[in-house]
């Protein structure tokens, strides 16, 4: 589908109420082009989504007199790019990156300045079929001007979300997230993904059933049976069975932190303000996990009372409300109290405890 100018030249004169600032426009300006703009609308034409397309401008200043540039740009998104070439120049302003910002550029009489302009449709976020835009260009002496542009866009589906954020997760947990993949464009497509990759990420694909939308598919990833600590971000990059079309893509990130964990990550008692009480909250995240073998027996040992004890409903987590027996000391205390978990892979919490010092 070629897209048809909604205005001539004539009427794109952008009378300055968008682009123009009071520092940039004369008091009395001339409400006339002063560049002859070819073509008057830039048709990109027809472009698969995750693809490129671009096309240039040719402006030439027709005012009989030298041409003073305030900015071309700002561009509504960064799914669009420009740079400026002056044919008639050399050195470093022969060819510039165009950033929307203030340029202060003179065209010489009837000097010539190209705009090669790109449109990135992997930038965008919300499924486009078909765009239109337009970049202002700002004068000194004169009324500014719109280039306008349109590209037609083959998005055949939408996916959501572009990233699945699995938060923090252990190791061991296995955890899964899901992302959607709805026709756009086209009615129908095949998306049979069943597979596990060679990091242990298990992919798989089902057709699913949604009111009011095109044939749906839902992605379900797992995350490996062991993952290493720290942040992750793994890209999934698939294909239906659409000729030509672009590959579905889904990025997976998250953080993943030891199994067995506690909070807070340090005990405070203070006696002397009578806080002889703390709570303690241990989790096991990894499928496998239990705290059966926890031995609580160490905070005992280190002179402490065990009041209160509280299963989770899967047995993957434990409160323990602990009293301290002692009296508070003129030096105050920190010590690590190393509690035995009977898991393989970690083996001991070390749980760090404050006594705060006598006060008054």
């Amino acid at each position: 589908m070629r897209f048809l100018p909604c205005l001539t030249l004539a009427g794109i004169l952008f009378l300055g109420v968008v682009a123009c600032s009071p520092q940039e426009s004369h008091p009395q300006t001339l409400a006339v082009a002063p560049l002859s703009v070819e073509p008057e609308f830039l048709d990109l034409g027809s472009v698969t989504f995750g693809e490129r397309t671009s096309g240039v401008y040719k402006l030439r200043n027709t005012t009989g007199k030298p041409l003073l540039v305030s900015r071309i740009g700002p561009f509504s998104c960064q799914c669009v790019s420009a740079e400026l070439e002056l044919p008639a120049r050399t050195g470093a302003m022969a060819r510039q990156r165009l950033d929307g910002k203030r340029l202060n550029l003179t065209l010489g009489v009837e000097e010539q300045m190209l705009i090669h302009f790109t449109l990135d449709t992997s930038r965008y976020r919300i499924p486009a079929s078909r765009k239109v835009g337009s970049i202002p260009v700002v004068f000194q002496d004169y009324s500014g001007m719109v280039l306008q542009w349109g590209s037609d866009i083959w998005n055949p589906f939408s996916v959501e979300p572009w990233n699945v954020d699995l938060g923090e997760i252990g190791v061991r947990q296995g955890v899964s997230g899901t992302a959607l993949v709805v026709a756009h464009d086209t009615i129908d497509f095949g998306l049979d993904v069943d597979f596990v990759d060679d990091e242990g990420w298990a992919v798989r694909s089902n057709l699913i059933s949604v009111l009011g939308a095109g044939v749906t598919y839902q992605l379900t990833f797992t995350a490996p049976e062991v993952l290493p600590e720290g942040p992750f971000q793994k890209q999934f990059v698939l294909h239906t069975d659409l000729n030509g079309a672009p590959p579905v893509k889904v990025a997976v990130t998250g953080f993943a932190r030891p199994d067995l964990s506690f909070s807070p990550t340090r005990l405070v008692f203070d006696p002397s303000a009578d806080r002889l009480e703390a709570q303690l909250v241990v989790t096991h995240r990894a499928v496998d996990g239990s705290l059966q073998n926890l031995q609580l027996q160490a905070f005992e040992d280190a002179g402490f009372e065990i009041t209160e004890e509280v299963s989770g409903a899967n047995g993957k987590s434990l409160m323990v409300r602990l009293r301290f027996l002692g009296e508070a000391t003129e030096a105050g205390a920190n010590l690590s109290i190393e509690v035995p978990t009977g898991d393989e892979h970690n083996p001991i919490l070390k749980v760090p405890v404050s006594i705060m010092p006598k006060r008054g």
